[in-house]
């Protein structure tokens, strides 16, 4: 039954819905599980986000209740102090699809903190995560509860002012609590037959933790960006000359030179546009230096200029290309770098800084593939680690920045998974490079060297050893070697299976997993959550196996076993980083600091936090601890440490 409270007297004499706020707290104080949902409205009606950022926004409509019992509330003339207690009550469960957004607003709105969150759609994530399901809530409601909701009338609120609310508006506020809770219902079914609980729990209080970061955001100072812009540019528009210069000297008499002469200017004049990738396709082919890539758009192979591509390209390319071809591609490559400090970095960054708070809030997508977080609006996980960019996220006045990373967190991740005894020894005697040991282990002539000499007297070696890591690490493999060291493909597979011929165990670890994983269509990629990556094309490989279209099999079979290696390496330190930004959330709430202690950002195996001077020690510490005792919930042989840094500005 819907319950509209709200001074709205027409309405409520005709719809037999009148209630008020004592009701709804009788009703509600007792209830295990409720559901909560808000509508919101532009403020100032002069910034293109308003309706959807907290700062710019008003709360127009409150919705609370269960399946039975639905509590609208117009909060445009309705105090809803009194039920602000049930709201924070740790023993009820709010559930809201994207529940991170009311965490933001009613944060903002009544400075308090909704807890004991479930979030149908983070946990629809969960459950289906590979399959690419779309997650909205429109799409839960047609797969779980077979209904089609209109969803536009939500954007009726956005400019709906003092408008009284209309019946149509009344009974989608009620629906946005009903659906969740039906959706939810028979989502705790597929959570206990997967049993994926303990990842349910994890994420769902990872929600309040994001909703806090995105909330507070993270100071800038502009000033500091715009000056390292400035400089950037220089030195773009210098690079473009040096490319310029190169189509001068060597290709004057081609179609890459302007013959148009100007009546006033003479000079030559190149007609290259250097940030037109389809020109600058037409000098590489010129050239014969163009690679190819796979199109996003056309799924078909095509040439690119993509500096990724690039400079891969570079590392393999023909020894019989000359000195000053290979010179060319390096400013080319140098000159996209400085494109993208003056485009992406440069002083279009500023439009991502909020016009109320001052600060930038980005905003994050919380479970990808591995489990880990991405970040956009700005990504402010892909802000470049020079400090000429860095020194711009400073701290306020009187305040310290904290950051902490963990010290090779994805080494010890693996270490702990696959408890090979060479990797094993590796932390039991102390030892620090990786890399190193890795290449010691790899090529048999260093097995008597030590670490240090290794580093010094074979850094090529060394800089090898590495390749493999990353590869493990983001689901290459021999090619992906040959690639990155500009090595024939035979001697980066070589390399590839030495590595593990060096690490038995690990082998081991990997060919069971990537064993079990295949034959059941899904990766466990940490057993401490049960966190799943399922095959979308799983059964497919059956059909082309039978249909002995062996290319196509061997693409998909080759995809998924590189991703059960990637995924059991990301994913468990995705999940720690997790559990331990919400141990030192609720270090936060436990000693009362949340307005003088904010957790401003998370870059994968790093946290970010902003404090007052005079608690920097203490926060610095109590960082520490929250990031190491959620390592020891993975990594019980090999412990996982963090150390926190303070200092004036983000400089990690």
């Amino acid at each position: 039954m819907i319950h509209f409270i709200s001074n709205q007297v027409s309405l409520l004499e005709d719809s037999g819905y009148k209630a008020n706020m004592q009701q709804c707290f009788d009703y509600c104080q007792n209830k295990k599980v409720l559901a909560l949902d808000i509508e919101t409205t532009k403020k100032f009606n002069k910034y293109q986000f308003e309706g959807l950022d907290p700062y710019t926004s008003k709360i127009v409509m409150l919705q609370i209740g269960d399946i039975e019992n639905q509590f609208i509330i117009d909060t445009r003339d309705t105090d809803i102090s009194l039920i602000l207690p049930i709201l924070t009550n740790p023993k009820i469960i709010l559930v809201g699809h994207n529940i991170k957004f009311e965490y933001k607003h009613i944060l903002h709105n009544y400075n308090i903190r909704i807890n004991n969150l479930y979030d149908t759609q983070i946990v629809e994530q969960i459950l289906y995560n590979g399959l690419y399901l779309k997650n909205g809530l429109k799409d839960l409601n047609e797969r779980y509860l077979n209904i089609t909701v209109d969803k536009s009338t939500r954007l009726e609120f956005l400019s709906i002012g003092s408008t009284p609310f209309n019946k149509k508006q009344i009974n989608y506020g009620a629906e946005d609590i009903i659906h969740p809770l039906k959706i939810r219902k028979l989502q705790l079914k597929e959570i206990e037959t997967t049993n994926v609980d303990n990842c349910v729990k994890l994420e769902n209080q990872f929600v309040e933790v994001l909703g806090e970061i995105e909330y507070k955001g993270i100071n800038f100072n502009s000033d500091k960006w715009l000056n390292t812009y400035n400089k950037n540019l220089d030195l773009f528009i210098e690079q473009k000359k040096v490319l310029d210069q190169f189509v001068f000297t060597n290709y004057s008499k081609t179609k890459f030179i302007e013959t148009q002469m100007d009546l006033f200017d003479t000079s030559l004049k190149c007609n290259i546009s250097w940030t037109s990738s389809k020109q600058v396709i037409e000098l590489f082919k010129y050239l014969e230096i163009c690679p190819k890539e796979i199109s996003k758009s056309t799924r078909k192979l095509s040439y690119t200029v993509n500096a990724k591509v690039v400079q891969s390209s570079l590392n393999t390319i023909n020894k019989d290309i000359s000195n000053t071809i290979k010179t060319f591609i390096q400013n080319y490559l140098r000159f996209k770098e400085l494109e993208q400090c003056c485009t992406t970095f440069g002083n279009k960054f500023l439009k991502h800084i909020n016009p109320i708070s001052g600060r930038v809030h980005t905003n994050y997508k919380q479970i990808l593939s591995t489990g880990r977080i991405s970040s956009s609006g700005p990504n402010l996980q892909n802000i470049p680690s020079d400090i000429k960019f860095r020194q711009a996220f400073d701290a306020p006045d009187k305040y310290k920045i904290v950051n902490s990373d963990y010290s090779g967190q994805e080494n010890i991740c693996l270490a702990n998974s696959s408890l090979d005894p060479d990797i094993l020894n590796f932390y039991y005697e102390g030892h620090t490079d990786m890399h190193s040991y890795n290449a010691q282990k790899i090529y048999v002539e260093l097995k008597d060297l030590t670490l240090t000499e290794i580093k010094k007297q074979h850094p090529d070696k060394r800089q090898i050893a590495k390749s493999v890591s990353f590869a493990l690490a983001y689901g290459g493999n021999g090619y992906t070697i040959s690639n990155n060291l500009g090595i024939s493909a035979e001697e980066g597979e070589r390399i590839y299976n030495s590595y593990f011929e060096a690490f038995p165990k690990l082998k081991e670890f990997f060919d069971k997993t990537i064993k079990e994983s295949m034959s059941r269509g899904y990766i466990i990629i940490d057993e401490i959550t049960n966190r799943r990556y399922y095959f979308k094309d799983w059964k497919l490989l059956n059909v082309y196996k039978k249909k002995e279209n062996w290319k196509k099999y061997y693409t998909i079979k080759g995809k998924y076993e590189r991703a059960c290696l990637n995924y059991i390496i990301q994913g468990s330190a995705g999940s720690i980083t997790k559990l331990a930004a919400i141990y030192f959330k609720n270090w936060i709430l436990e000693n009362n600091l949340q307005e003088s202690v904010y957790t401003t950002n998370l870059v994968h195996d790093e946290i970010n936090v902003e404090t007052l001077e005079i608690h920097s020690k203490v926060v610095a510490k109590a960082l520490e601890n929250a990031m190491q005792k959620a390592g020891k919930v993975w990594c019980k042989t090999i412990p996982l440490n963090a150390e926190a840094v303070i200092s004036e500005f983000w400089g990690h």
